[in-house]
């Protein structure tokens, strides 16, 4: 038994088959030519897509563009034979690494190519806001925008019409891609003003945009009771304030003998009330009236106030509890800065997976 076990033993015996090694050296100088033929196909390719994608409508060229790298697949496999390459061994595995760096080669490629400096297709982003969007005479009027293109800024022209007809062209003032001009009014115009920003990039793409503020007397106004009427400690002192100063919120508040005091908000008027510091007994009490309005772009936020152009003098009675109380919180809220959101676009996010790819897949064929 011993001596048959051994037998068989000797009959299973592994063998080492011969090492090719000229056979060995041609398959990988053919592999070295398949995936360089492969990655010059794909950067061909990818150019013959950018001169198709800069004449193509933006609502179907991409889609168009897909299906031709795609299509160029059949291509490179006609290539190869025409050159004599020899593919006869080469099996399904062998094909879809052949196809995949000629995919990724000509994705990568095209994506660089469709961006600044190669190529720009778009105008520039022109954010631009009005605070306040409606002021009171001697206010002036914040204009900010947020201006930004990909290949770079050519010009920026800013104008603003008033009533009269007048064109006025304020400087401004730059924080990155933030861009302040202040309008004063001088002449304190009443009415609206409209103001045009047109910004035109390097590759002559442009973006025009147009708003309107308003000067008027009646943004703030008083509500109840009439000037000059003497009020006592639980008084309502109550305020318009026009819905058109901001869309974003308003910050109200009066100053009463040089102590700000907030004022809240109750239905569709601000209201306070003389129990509050800075009201005096016996006195005569002068007010002025305001509301801070605010816009932010990203981290930074433009700030501006409306100041009624009005004052007020309210008498008060000789009482002891008037301007005991603290000024109340207010319920309004302003626009928060909040950071950049540095969230890789779908061409960014292709070209990293591409690279990825492509880099591990030439490693493995190493």
């Amino acid at each position: 038994m011993a001596k048959r076990r051994k037998e068989k033993e000797e009959e299973y015996k592994f063998k080492i088959p011969e090492f090719d090694e000229k056979e060995f050296v041609r398959k990988e100088r053919r592999n070295a030519k398949v995936t360089f033929i492969s990655f010059i196909f794909g950067v061909f390719i990818a150019i013959v897509s950018q001169v198709l994608w800069a004449g193509m409508s933006p609502s179907y060229r991409w889609p168009l563009i897909f299906l031709l790298g795609l299509s160029m697949m059949s291509i490179l496999k006609y290539i190869l034979i025409k050159l004599n390459i020899d593919t006869s061994d080469f099996g399904r595995k062998e094909w879809i690494g052949t196809f995949f760096t000629y995919f990724f080669t000509w994705l990568v490629a095209l994506i660089i190519l469709v961006n600044p400096p190669f190529y720009d297709g778009s105008a520039p982003v022109a954010d631009l806001a009005l605070i306040p969007e409606m002021q009171e005479p001697g206010g002036n009027v914040t204009i900010a925008a947020y201006i930004a293109d990909n290949a770079g800024i050519k010009s920026i022209n800013l104008s603003i019409k008033e009533p009269n007809g007048k064109m006025v062209y304020p400087d401004y003032r730059q924080d990155r891609n933030v861009f302040v001009w202040v309008y004063e009014n001088d002449n304190n115009l009443t009415g609206n003003f409209t103001v045009t920003l047109s910004v035109e990039d390097i590759n002559g793409y442009k973006v025009e945009t147009n708003k309107t503020f308003r000067y008027s007397k009646n943004v703030i106004r008083l509500l109840y009771p009439e000037n000059g009427t003497k009020v006592n400690y639980g008084t309502p002192i109550r305020f318009y304030f026009d819905n058109g100063i901001s869309s974003e919120g308003i910050f109200t508040y009066y100053e009463v003998n040089g102590i700000t005091v907030n004022l809240t908000k109750s239905g569709e008027f601000y209201e306070s009330s003389p129990m509050y510091h800075g009201w005096r007994a016996g006195e005569n009490n002068s007010i002025r009236v305001f509301a801070k309005v605010r816009h932010c772009f990203y981290d930074k936020c433009i700030n501006n106030t409306v100041a009624d152009s009005s004052y007020y003098i309210f008498p008060a009675e000789d009482d002891p509890s008037i301007g005991t109380r603290g000024s109340p919180e207010s319920n309004a809220k302003l626009p928060q800065p909040h950071p950049v959101s540095m969230i890789p676009g779908f061409g960014s996010l292709l070209t990293i997976i591409a690279i990825i790819t492509i880099a591990l897949f030439m490693r493995r064929r190493k």
